[in-house]
């Protein structure tokens, strides 16, 4: 018992290095030095971002940058804990219910990589989020972590006008369980995204992705029916200020999550222009899919934690 406490506290510490570590290149320069054979081009593909639009996140600068969010709700409150994972496929069936407490902290690593810049043709990525849900109050059953799912994906990424992109992905996602546990999928997709508002320090922001699996046999499938859950699409809107409130909504065909994060001056509604490393982060989820295991099995969460700011 005491050995995996110790586990569990030295995957806590590696996810807290992991989210120092992404933070350096949050507030470093995203520029690369101009080419004398294409000065004028470069000083306006820059000009025009305020260091914040989706094409500037998109800037292929060979150094670690966020993917998706990055946080740790250190208080993450379940309607419905998923005791009894199922599925249609008999080997991932699970028998014996587990004893969960409705309470977990939940951290999310995300991050990617520029592998290759073609310049006006597009830059290739590779990009890996982690998400883990640990049971880090259920010190009855040694505060197990409950699931932890991977996502891995290249990404070839066009900028096809200021403020915004065009994405071509493929994705694995899969939470490392042997059966009956075991959850996983993969699927290629085309992701858009423009600025719909960048003005004063202030971005509204819409990306929209869709995908399609790929086909499995029936003896290895996992999870036959995650598409009637999980949907074919989903829709991301931002609004971000300065230094200031960061809101994302993200929804799928039976699923919504909104993420709210901001310095703690800008909650109590405190004027303060300066740069934070991390922001006080709230999270609802609601509907199907919050993990993997969790892909049918709808239900309420609620978090509080910290984040680091989005670019």
């Amino acid at each position: 018992m005491e050995q995996k406490k110790r586990s569990s506290l030295l995957h806590l510490l590696i996810a807290l290095c992991c989210l120092a570590v992404a933070s350096a290149p949050a507030y470093a320069a995203r520029t690369k030095p101009a080419k004398t054979a294409k000065p004028a081009k470069q000083r306006t593909h820059t000009s025009s971002y305020s260091g914040h639009g989706l094409a500037r996140e998109w800037e292929p600068t060979y150094e670690i940058k966020q993917y998706k969010q990055n946080y740790v709700l250190l208080y993450a409150l379940s309607s419905a804990p998923n005791n009894l994972p199922t599925s249609p496929n008999p080997l991932n069936q699970v028998l014996i219910p587990y004893a969960l407490d409705n309470r977990d902290m939940k951290f999310q690593i995300s991050l990617k990589l520029a592998l290759a810049d073609y310049e006006e043709y597009g830059a290739l990525w590779f990009a890996y989020t982690q998400t883990s849900f640990w049971q880090f109050y259920n010190k009855a059953n040694s505060q197990p972590f409950r699931e932890t799912d991977y996502s891995p994906e290249l990404i070839y990424s066009l900028r096809p006008f200021d403020g915004s992109i065009l994405n071509f992905g493929v994705q694995h996602e899969s939470n490392g369980e042997s059966n009956p546990r075991s959850r996983s999928w993969n699927r290629v997709y085309l992701q858009p995204g423009v600025d719909l508002f960048d003005f004063d320090g202030n971005r509204l922001s819409v990306i929209v992705r869709w995908w399609q699996r790929f086909q499995e046999s029936p003896a290895g499938d996992d999870n036959p029916d995650i598409a009637d859950f999980l949907g074919y699409r989903e829709v991301e809107w931002r609004f971000m200020q300065d230094n200031g409130w960061q809101i994302t909504s993200l929804t799928r065909s039976k699923s919504i999550q909104l993420d709210i994060a901001a310095p703690w001056t800008s909650w109590l509604m405190m004027p303060d222009g300066d740069e934070h490393p991390l922001n006080i982060h709230l999270q609802y989820f609601s509907g199907y899919g919050e993990s993997l295991l969790d892909y049918n099995q709808g239900h309420v969460t609620w978090g509080l934690g910290l984040s680091l700011p989005i670019e």
